[in-house]
């Protein structure tokens, strides 16, 4: 009866062993996953929110050296922000502050032939959470 039981067990805790490994590869995975895309020599960082406006910052090496174009769309191909650049790299904070709730936003960089694009999407869903302290009586 006792090797059964622990045969049992030892069965139990190895399981539990290799489903906790599972789940810390797969929490590492995506928890390593960073802030910001580089593609090409560009970096588009989404900061967060500054006094109820969306921030990103905007880098571009121009390895290249060439004139370039910034143009930034939201889902409804709309442009929101379009601009030329001469041949030096860029390094940019970009504030906007009105946005839908739920959109995307596409960051489109063309220079000569090249276009490089990076999109990001915003939810701004607002969570409450409350905490009570349950006492005895």
């Amino acid at each position: 009866m006792k090797k059964q039981s622990t045969k049992a067990i030892s069965t139990k805790v190895f399981t539990f062993l290799f489903a906790v490994l599972v789940s810390c590869t797969f929490a590492q995975k995506t928890y390593a996953l960073p802030d910001s895309t580089t593609v090409k020599g560009v970096e588009v960082t989404y900061q967060g929110l500054r006094d109820k406006k969306l921030v990103f910052i905007v880098n571009y090496k121009n390895d290249l050296s060439q004139p370039f174009q910034l143009t930034v769309r939201n889902d409804q191909d709309q442009i929101i922000y379009a601009s030329k650049f001469d041949a030096a790299p860029l390094n940019k904070t970009m504030l906007f502050s009105e946005f839908p709730e739920n959109s995307k936003l596409t960051f489109l960089i063309t220079a000569g032939k090249e276009k490089i694009t990076q999109a990001f999407q915003i939810n701004t869903q607002v969570r409450t959470v409350e905490e009570f302290i349950v006492k005895g009586i």
